[in-house]
């Protein structure tokens, strides 16, 4: 019997493998399919998305594991759908490996070993392939992921499994727009539309459209809504459609590189053309006058040994000197003449220090306040004056030369080397040929003139350069050669799509290709990065300069597409004021200035402005960032409540949310939960997906993200309720989410964490709270207007605290028996589930700092061995010795005692020594006697490491560990 009123993401979710599709999609790079259109920051993985969507769409049966069986069917998650998604072969070698002996000496010659393994002669293809499934079956999931595309590379499944599907949920769908649209009718009574009012990259709305629902996206930010309509009209258009597009983008190309040859300003004497240029700040030292060329590296090429050399003048400032394929000595030398060095200039004539404040003139008025010394560039600049402390000075250039062999065939050489007359001739003509141009290119938009607005991110370029305007963030070759960009874009396109397609190029131009971009000198990736590497706007002391070489495969970006057939409609709109009724809104929405959205973005609408205004005239084309939901606090508040507030009004009485969000804070929890509930919302559910990380493995690294799914329905309730009953109904709660999901979890495969264990704790509190209108005690207005001192809490934060408690309480580790770990102290436990996540290969700092959390231990430090990201691990009994017995909280448990006499046992190879150790420090009251079974069961844990190959560091203490427990197992009989 199918339910309805329910849904599968409100019940249960495979939060395991829904993190590992999301970070195999994270590391695909350019081959996401949306990524490719343009930067933008926190964009959702698609798999997330489709997960979230179909997990809102499937009603549940009285048959949950069927219902997560069909679930993965449909994301292609299960053993038939990887299989489908294999697209590369095991290795002969790995075949072996995960052979039976029976097997290998079936299929291998007798002379086969591990290393080289050899069919037996008559060994079919048909075998080999049987082979091949049966041995990639047996990987774990994340071995096998890396024989397999991502899910949204299948097209669609076999008949056999929509035959399974369909019997299932009571549907007659043969692909996933079509089982969208029928489980839409059987819930809402029409194809589900899907919204999102902070669309951002566009990748709920693309996916919604992709999944055969009727999509709705708007965004506050122009830049946003672009990249959302380009994911929805160009990512979602035909491979005819894309053809054409890349045909213009040619035309373009073509029209500005024929321009900029017949300028030759790319060339050098030789005919060669140069594909970067390296350009540096240049100062003159307080202290002795001297020009002192700025940087924090002169090492230009580790691979080609290219470094720059200071060479002193002998009169007011430095020659720069660039040897490629240098010797150790050069090298050495030419990092002798950093003249950047923490935050201050070193000047190699008169090797004094200058820091950098003093070098800007920076002071301090009466009052104390901060005056910036250095000059504000006007508008109508774009270099330097003579007189500005920062100067601009080309130092290196690396040409390409191209080579015919005896057969014809071409081939380029790079080479470094330092500008000679010809070059900063030709930097001249730029300069002049701008300055020529320069007011009538502004007027017409060709390059920006806005100003930089001051915010959080913006004042950096003001306060450390004095760029007063967005131009100022390029220098002269950069500004003329984008504005030939822009200029052919305006006058070569002719539909919506083509403006649309030069807009996204002008914006990778502008990320790659600004005196914000840096140059990275790495040994196998001699080449610029972009502006945006984080989320800043950094101002550098040397950067990079493209040409219309290094640019090729910046302008010709990458277009995953799909051609897409549903209807779909994209505003540029406050959230506050969206219209639209959605039966599902997805959200993904700014939270505590994670990203200053509106302010980053100005950088690309300085230069999208003139086409913005010509392509959607309907449209505004600044940030509108005094409308941005920014910030902490009351107004960030209002501005969130407003917002989906206006959400659950436009969502049918069945509808359904889904809010995102990255933090894991509790405070932050509590803050969200009271804005949602303020909005009429209540929570059903919440899960937590690693959606990033820098590590090997999804539940390894130091820097693992994980984004919250809290799942939301409309409130209906007009309940009160008492504070006191709120806390026994989330302790069942809690104990009853926890329970569902240990039963719904694979043994082979875990799906749930710690993580996951403790986020469904806040979900269980939230749920329980937000199903009552109003809970005596507890003025939510008030609270979330009210300032808080520090370490002050809310209510809801001590109940979400509560429910922690609960969790932790309840989830008793695998063999410690219940009255032991009843009688364990924080400390304690901590220590034996933070050994659990050893077990389970967990080495990132937040989970064991998660863990403190949960169970209140403030002090941890000397209880590990590691704490370095990615190595983090607890100390072994041998490596615990004697250090802190008695001496503080720790010291004094039994636990600790315990780990002293595992100790005692190993150093003297004899169990008698560990046993008498306990019987001496618990002699008092036959206190020995009545631990002894507790010592029994931490014995046993402990030696439950013996036989675990990743915790080699345990073997010797727990193998003592299982001697000392059968010695204590069987003292006095």
């Amino acid at each position: 019997m199918l339910d309805y009123k329910k849904s599968f993401i409100e019940t249960q979710f495979p939060v395991s493998k829904v993190s590992k599709e999301s970070y195999k999609e994270r590391k695909a790079n350019l081959g996401q399919t949306l990524t490719g259109l343009g930067k933008w920051w926190g964009r959702k993985p698609l798999i997330l998305v489709r997960a979230s969507i179909l997990g809102v769409l499937l009603p549940v049966s009285d048959n949950p594991k069927k219902d997560r069986e069909i679930f993965l069917k449909l994301l292609a998650m299960d053993d038939e759908g990887l299989l489908l998604r294999k697209f590369k072969s095991l290795t002969t070698k790995e075949v072996y490996r995960l052979l039976t002996d029976k097997e290998k000496s079936k299929y291998f010659t007798s002379t086969s070993n591990a290393d080289k393994p050899v069919y037996q002669k008559g060994v079919t293809k048909a075998e080999k392939d049987y082979l091949q499934q049966l041995t990639f079956n047996r990987l774990s999931y994340d071995e096998k992921l890396t024989y397999c595309n991502r899910p949204e590379h299948i097209k669609n499944l076999p008949v056999t499994e929509w035959e399974e599907i369909n019997s299932h949920l009571g549907t007659t769908a043969t692909g996933i727009q079509e089982l969208v649209q029928q489980l839409g009718e059987k819930r809402y009574g029409h194809i589900p539309r899907i919204g999102d009012c902070f669309a951002g990259g566009g990748s709920i709305p693309f996916e919604s459209a992709r999944m055969g629902a009727i999509a709705y996206a708007s965004d506050l930010n122009p830049v946003a809504s672009l990249l959302t309509w380009s994911a929805l009209k160009i990512a979602g258009t035909s491979n005819s459609e894309i053809e054409e597009l890349r045909a213009f983008q040619k035309k373009v190309y073509d029209s500005v590189d024929k321009q900029v040859k017949e300028l030759g300003i790319e060339f050098n004497e030789e005919g060669h053309r140069a594909d970067s240029y390296l350009y540096c700040h240049e100062s003159v030292c307080p202290e002795c006058s001297y020009k002192v060329p700025l940087a924090p590296s002169w090492i230009i090429g580790k691979g080609t040994k290219t470094v720059a050399m200071l060479n002193d003048n002998g009169i007011d400032g430095f020659d720069i000197e660039i040897i490629q394929g240098a010797t150790k000595e050069e090298i050495k030398l030419s990092e002798s003449f950093i003249t950047i060095k923490n935050g201050s200039l070193i000047c190699p004539h008169c090797k004094k220090e200058t820091p950098i404040p003093v070098l800007r003139r920076d002071r301090k008025d009466e009052e104390g306040n901060t005056i910036l010394g250095l000059r504000k560039w006007g508008k109508n600049d774009f270099v330097p004056k003579e007189n500005d402390v920062f100067q601009e000075r080309l130092y290196c250039i690396r040409y390409v030369k191209k080579l015919v062999d005896e057969q014809g065939n071409t081939t380029t050489e790079r080479y470094y080397r330092t500008p000679n007359e010809a070059d900063l001739k030709n930097e001249a003509n730029i300069t002049s040929l701008l300055k020529d141009i320069f007011n009538e290119w502004q007027e017409k938009g060709y390059i920006p003139s806005s100003a930089i607005e001051g915010g959080y991110n913006t004042d950096q370029p003001i306060r450390e350069r004095g760029w007063q305007y967005w131009h100022h963030l390029f220098n002269p070759r950069q500004l003329l050669i984008h504005g030939l960009f822009v200029k052919s874009v305006d006058e070569i396109a002719k539909t919506e799509k083509e403006r649309v397609f030069g807009l996204l190029g002008i914006n990778k131009l502008c990320n790659w290709n600004a005196k914000l971009a840096r140059w990275n000198s790495d040994g196998a990736n001699e080449k610029g990065q972009e502006v945006f590497s984080n989320q800043a706007l950094n101002t550098l002391y040397n950067y990079i300069s493209r040409t219309m070489l290094s640019l090729q495969t910046t302008w010709f970006f990458n277009v995953n597409n799909s051609n897409l057939s549903s209807d779909m409609s994209i505003e540029v709109k406050d959230a506050r004021t969206v219209d639209v009724e959605c039966d599902i809104w997805v959200t993904d929405p700014p939270y505590a200035d994670a990203v200053n959205y509106h302010e980053l973005t100005e950088f690309f609408l300085a230069w999208d402005k003139m086409l913005i205004e010509k392509t959607f005239p309907n449209w505004y084309s600044d940030s509108k960032r005094i409308l941005a939901v920014k910030g902490t606090g009351d107004t960030f508040n209002k501005s969130m409540i407003e917002i989906y507030k206006k959400l659950a009004i436009n969502m049918p009485d069945n509808g359904t949310q889904v809010v995102m969000f990255t933090h894991q804070d509790v405070k932050v929890w509590a803050e969200l939960a009271m804005i949602l509930w303020s909005a009429g919302l209540r929570v059903e559910s919440a899960w937590n997906i690693a959606t990033e990380t820098d590590a090997n493995g999804l539940r390894q690294g130091n820097y693992v993200q994980g984004t919250v799914l809290l799942v939301l329905k409309k409130q209906t309730s007009n309940d009160i309720a008492f504070q006191d009953e709120i806390y026994r109904k989330i302790k069942k709660e809690v104990q009853f989410q926890i329970d569902s999901m240990r039963d719904l979890d694979d043994k082979e495969d875990p799906n749930f964490s710690d993580a996951d264990y403790l986020l469904a704790s806040y979900a269980s509190s939230l749920k329980v709270l937000t199903a009552y209108k109003n809970i005596e005690g507890i003025d939510v207005d008030y609270e979330l207007s009210k300032l808080r001192n520090s370490g002050e809490e809310n209510p809801i934060e001590e109940i979400i605290k509560k429910a922690v408690k609960i969790a932790y309480d309840y989830l008793i580790p695998e063999g410690i028996d219940t009255l032991v770990w009843r009688d364990l102290i924080p400390e304690e436990r901590f220590f034996i589930r933070g050994l659990e996540l050893e077990m389970g290969n967990v080495y990132q700092v937040s989970a064991y700092q998660e863990l403190a959390r949960g169970f209140g231990v403030g002090d941890y430090q000397d209880l590990f061995e590691n704490l370095r990201a990615n190595s983090v691990r607890l100390k072994t009994a041998s490596e615990y010795r004697t250090k802190g017995i008695d001496n503080d909280t720790f010291g004094r448990t039994l636990l600790r005692h315990v780990l002293s006499a595992v100790y005692q046992s190993v150093k003297t190879e004899s169990t008698s020594e560990g046993k008498n150790y306990l019987k001496a420090k618990f002699e008092q009251d036959n206190e020995y006697w009545n631990q002894r079974s507790a010592i029994i069961v931490i014995l046993e844990f402990i030696s439950r490491f013996e036989n675990i190959p990743h915790m080699s560091h345990w073997h010797q203490d727990s193998y003592y560990a299982r001697l000392l427990k059968e010695s204590i197992k069987n003292d006095g009989i």
